[in-house]
């Protein structure tokens, strides 16, 4: 259900619930394919280097925002923890588990703050994937906003939440995402989120062809028709992109997976002469410990490639290049998606284990 179909008024208020700039992405897509009118703000959740990167472009686009905590306590600390490699390990593991009941505790503040926060906001639709900071920000705002669900990324396929969907609508689809995500989130906020949710909230999803037609859920299709308008024309170089899993899993096979699609390609055989794109996982890990992103980049230098991190994500560094690689080898993700529906047969994708 578009929300032509909820508010027919002419000053429609869309609030994006964003953390990843892949996030803003499906946002945009959703507001240009059916509410190009609307007026729309951003909240943006947590301070790490994706909600920095969403950030930098909603500024850019001129998009209004607001910054909020992350709430997810756990997370947060998880994430600084795991770059002390030099700590012991029992340590680390001793300090995670006295988190636990702090951060359990913390979303409970987090959603006092929130609903204190958002009392007084107005708006007539909601944009958000089914991640916990997010339907907690959701269960904190007044009632009356009509929610439209998003894909999160590859956890649409890694959490089952087509089939979800399929089996019980958008109902279903909160709940099962909201048990796959550790550590939970506290029962009573994951029923206040989930309460939000009915029957006529619709998924707008680019995995649309994973879920029967059959469905009697609303499902909206996702086609990246606006990136293709932002796209323009592009020149494809006649290179080798990788891109890569955290912590170079893998990267031996996708070196040569690579080699060999220079040759089928024509291109001298040449490690030299391929960019190894730098998961964002290693990319935010980095900028959190030096030590671990030496380490990376040394793995991949010992291998003679060139290498990059992403400046936004993979998707919006397309958008802004003026040239894309013309063979990419890679392991199932949302990227991968994106680039099949925008570039199509423009780009050669060369399939490669999954995480």
């Amino acid at each position: 259900m578009p929300i032509s179909a909820h508010n027919n008024g002419t000053n429609r208020r869309v609030l994006c619930l964003l953390q990843k700039p892949y996030d803003l992405i499906n946002a945009t897509e959703y507001v240009a394919a059916h509410c190009p009118e609307a007026e729309i703000h951003a909240i943006v959740i947590g301070t790490h280097a994706n909600a920095v990167a969403v950030q930098e472009i909603c500024q850019q686009r001129r998009i209004p925002l607001t910054r909020v905590a992350d709430p997810d306590l756990y997370a947060y600390c998880a994430a600084y923890l795991n770059t002390k490699r030099h700590w012991p390990r029992a340590l680390i593991l001793s300090i995670k588990a006295a988190l636990l009941p702090l951060a359990y505790f913390y979303w409970f503040f987090s959603f006092g703050r929130l609903a204190f926060k958002a009392r007084q906001q107005q708006y007539d639709l909601v944009l958000l994937d089914a991640w916990r900071t997010k339907c907690l920000y959701v269960a904190a705002m007044p009632r009356g906003a009509f929610l439209v669900l998003m894909d999160g990324g590859f956890s649409t396929l890694h959490y089952g939440l087509c089939p979800a969907f399929e089996s019980g609508g958008a109902v279903a689809l909160i709940r099962r995402a909201l048990h796959k995500q550790r550590p939970l989130m506290p029962a009573v906020l994951r029923h206040l989120a989930i309460r939000r949710a009915t029957d006529a909230t619709p998924f707008f999803t680019c995995y649309h062809d994973q879920i029967s037609a059959d469905c009697r859920y609303p499902v909206l299709s996702n086609s990246y028709a606006n990136c293709r308008l932002l796209l323009g024309e592009k020149r494809v170089r006649p290179s080798v992109m990788i891109l890569g899993i955290p912590l170079l899993k893998h990267i031996d096979a996708y070196i040569q997976r690579a080699l060999d699609a220079q040759e089928a390609a024509g291109l001298p055989r040449d490690a030299a002469a391929i960019e190894y794109r730098f998961h964002p996982t290693d990319r935010n890990r980095a900028k959190l410990d030096a030590a671990y992103g030496s380490m990376i980049e040394c793995g991949v230098r010992e291998r003679r490639l060139y290498f990059s991190y992403p400046k936004y994500s993979l998707e919006v560094d397309f958008l802004e290049q003026e040239e894309i690689p013309a063979i990419i080898v890679a392991y199932p993700s949302s990227s991968i998606r994106w680039i099949e529906e925008v570039l199509g047969s423009s780009v050669q994708i060369v399939p490669m284990v999954e995480r």
